[in-house]
Parts: C-alpha cells; structure tokens; sequence
C-alpha cells in the first residue's frame, strides 16, 4: 500500500483544522478481553512447545519474540484517523499516511474495513492490504469511506 511514514515530531501544522476527521484508538486486547487474550496465551503456549521440543529456553524466547513482534499490532494502542488526505495510523510514535488515491477497492466488514491496492484483488493481496477496525460508531466511518473512495471499487 503505497503510503509516507513520519514521525509525529514532523507532523505539518499547516493541515485544515476545518476537514472533518474521525480518530480513534483500537487496542483489541482491552477492546476485547474475552477472546483476544487467547493470542498471548498461545504465544506462550508455542514458547512452551519449543522449550519442551526444542531443548532451550534460548530458542523457545526467540520463538515468543518473534511472535510478538509479528504480532504487534495486536498487542499494542493504535490510534487511527480517517481525514480528507487518507487514513492515518498512529503507532509507536509513528504515523503511516495512506492517501485515498493509493486506494483501488475496499471491502466493508463486520469488524472493519480492508483496503486494496488493486482494484480486483486476488487472495495473495490480503498479505499487502490495509485494515482498519471500526469506531465506536462505525456507520460514522463507513459513510466516511464511502465518500472518499468514490473512485474505488467495493467488493462484497
């Protein structure tokens, strides 16, 4: 997905303060307590079955690490926001920017919304799509994206 990383030290103060923007934070392991505590329980359980299997505990926490950071934005806050530019996505004092125009297709889900490069996808390129989970009033974002991606396609 074609996009700009910055750090949020170098953010433009020039921007529109008129634009309507939609921010939220997204943190699914206190979103949602009940089911997303089985990722880190089964990260320690696969550093567990390396331990045994594997005979080290050097090689079973490079296993848990290597997980974790795979994992990560599921592990940690992300703050996202969709504005007339794109959609911005603030994580680990950094923001990724990705404009409109780099958006050919999108697909609305019941939890979020993908985002494609290409306007007719193909299963591979779920590996380089863009996913955003909803607000708290997601008919808020789907109008949103809806509006602004008038030139992509909305696959079903």
């Amino acid at each position: 997905m074609g996009s700009t990383v910055r750090s949020l030290i170098h953010q433009s103060e020039s921007e529109s303060a008129t634009s309507a923007t939609i921010r939220w934070q997204s943190w699914p392991l206190f979103d949602h307590p009940r089911t997303s505590w089985l990722l880190p329980a089964a990260i320690g359980c696969v550093g567990a079955v390396v331990w045994i299997l594997g005979g080290g505990m050097l090689l079973a926490l490079s296993a848990i690490a290597a997980l974790c950071i795979a994992m990560w934005q599921f592990l940690l806050p992300i703050t996202f926001e969709v504005c007339s530019l794109g959609v911005r996505r603030y994580a680990l004092g950094r923001m990724r920017l990705v404009p409109w125009s780099a958006i050919r297709a999108y697909q609305l889900r019941s939890t979020g919304a993908v985002f494609f490069q290409r306007p007719d996808p193909a299963d591979i390129d779920m590996l380089t799509s863009f996913f955003i989970p909803y607000p708290s009033d997601e008919d808020e974002m789907v109008v949103a994206v809806r509006l602004y991606l008038s030139h992509a396609v909305e696959l079903p």
